[in-house]
This record gives structure tokens, C-alpha cells and sequence, in this order.
């Protein structure tokens, strides 16, 4: 999960990123001072709990995001801000667990491969995928990223797992879209506005957003504050193979490709993980 919230002081960009940190080694080399409730986790709808499954309400996510909608290479990762509805509203989650607490969504990204390797965070039933997305939403309680990683609820993390292939069935438009302009951002700091307005609901257009998977988790870049709450779904997205190519081309602030975005899994602990029923 990319947010701006860092431990790292900025090093020299001809070893490091200008974040301070790289995934050259999936974060095997990140000097995190982890507890035990640490992301991305390998996941099994086998050894999962179907009951007391915290239940999602999505606010305004159908509502037409504000224009220009606008993806960004940073280096690390491809970043899309979510602006408030064309009504004003900002797109936000309802959690039954968390007493009415409102997640307001902020922003999404993604984590991808290569043309040789699997780019998803989280491994689930024994599979890893080719890349994962993830929207992330800010507990509106605290004011500050910085004030919400000092809490377990701080966050609240959709992933969308992501398959490329040929000729796939079924696509969401929206994220061909964004797929599609990532083409035009291949610098660091490159950024490059959709050509086509949405709303989130656009994104899950393929996924049964009653069916998902739970757990209290990290957030997966540095300092990986254990502040998370995550949905992983396990119906992945479509995008075609000709459109993912285009992540495989980013350079970062070396010049080097922006490959395996991903940070390894981390030790489960027994964490309990929830498993909805769906529709």
C-alpha cells in the first residue's frame, strides 16, 4: 500500500528512490520495525471464518468522479488521486465492524511484475497474479495520514487482483482507461489525464463486491504501520495483455524499469481472516 507516510530520509537517487526506498529486493532490505500484524499475507478461503465478517457499505461510489482524472509515475508506483463526485461527495466505505466510521477514499495504485514474474502483493489459494490495485480510504476521524497510521483503523484497503490476458471476455472500460495512459507517463514524474470521466463502481464493474476476503493488516510500503483494514477480492479483473504492458516500461529515478512492485509475504501470525458469502 503506497502512502505517503515515511521512516526513510531521502538517499542518493543513484541507489535508492527519491523515497528513500526501492523494491529492488521486494523490501527484504526496508529496515521496518514490524509487529505482528504485517501486509501483504498469503491467503486461503479454506482456513478463513465466515462469521462476524465485517460488512461493507460503499458511499457515492457511483456517482462521476470530478475532471481531470490524472495518473502519475512517481517512480514506485502508477498514482491516481480520487477527487470528490461531480455532486461534491467524496466516494467513501461503511464498515459494520468499525461503529460507523467513514473511510474516505483518497487514492489508488498498483503494484505489477514483469514480463517474466507475477506482480500481486497478496497470494491467495496458492496463486499469485500478475498485478494488484489498490484503493485506499482514510478513517475521515483522523486528519492526517500521518495521525491515521498511529491507528489499527487508520485505513481501509479495497485490492483488486489483476490478470492479463490475450483476448479476455470480460473488461472494465475504466480500467483499460487508466491502463492505457499509463503509456504516456513513462518518465519519473510524468503524469497524463484519462480521456474518458468515471466513477469507482466503473472499476468493479466485473466483481462481486459482496464476496471478499478480510483481515487486519499493514499498510506494504515504509514504515508499514500497522493500520489496515484490508477487503481482497478474490474475483480478479481482466486487462489485456497489449495494455498491462505499458507498466513494464516505467522508469524510475535511475532510469532503471519499474519491475516487481511488490513487497514479499509477510508471517500471518494466526491472524484471523473473514471470508463473506457474497451475493
Amino acid at each position: 500500500m503506497f502512502l505517503v507516510v515515511r521512516s526513510f530520509a531521502p538517499t542518493n537517487p543513484g541507489t535508492r528512490s527519491h523515497f528513500g526506498f526501492n523494491y529492488d529486493k521486494q523490501g527484504r532490505d526496508w529496515n521496518v520495525r514490524g509487529g505482528e500484524r504485517q501486509s501483504p499475507i498469503a491467503l486461503c478461503s479454506l482456513n478463513t471464518t465466515t462469521c462476524n465478517v465485517p460488512k461493507l457499505k460503499f458511499v457515492n461510489y457511483n456517482k462521476i468522479l470530478c475532471d481531470p482524472l490524472t495518473v502519475m509515475n512517481n517512480g514506485l508506483t502508477v498514482l491516481m488521486r480520487i477527487p470528490m463526485t461531480v455532486e461534491g461527495k467524496q466516494p467513501s466505505l461503511c464498515i459494520s465492524s468499525e461503529g460507523g466510521n467513514v473511510f474516505e477514499a483518497q487514492q489508488m495504485h498498483f503494484h505489477w511484475g514483469s514480463e517474466q514474474t507475477k506482480g500481486s502483493e497478496h497470494r491467495l489459494d496458492g496463486e499469485y497474479y500478475d498485478g494488484e490495485v489498490h484503493i485506499v480510504h482514510k478513517n475521515s476521524n483522523y486528519k492526517s495520514n500521518q495521525e491515521a497510521a498511529l491507528h489499527r483503523n487508520g485505513f481501509a484497503i479495497l485490492a483488486l487482483l489483476i490478470t492479463h490476458l490475450e483476448n479476455p471476455e470480460t473488461e472494465s472500460p475504466a480500467m483499460n482507461e487508466i491502463c492505457k495512459q499509463v503509456s504516456k507517463i513513462s518518465g519519473l514524474d510524468d503524469s497524463h489525464s484519462l480521456e474518458k470521466s468515471m466513477a469507482l463502481e466503473d472499476l468493479l464493474i466485473s466483481i462481486d463486491t459482496h464476496k471478499y476476503l478480510s483481515y487486519q493488516g499493514s499498510l506494504t510500503t515504509p514504515p508499514c504501520a500497522e493500520a489496515a483494514i484490508w477487503f481482497v477480492f478474490p474475483t480478479p479483473l481482466n486487462v489485456p495483455t497489449e495494455l498491462w504492458k505499458n507498466f513494464w516500461q516505467l522508469r524510475d529515478s535511475r532510469h532503471r524499469r519499474i519491475l516487481d512492485t511488490y513487497r514479499v509475504l509477510q508471517d500471518d501470525h494466526d491472524r484471523p481472516v473473514y471470508l463473506s458469502k457474497g451475493k
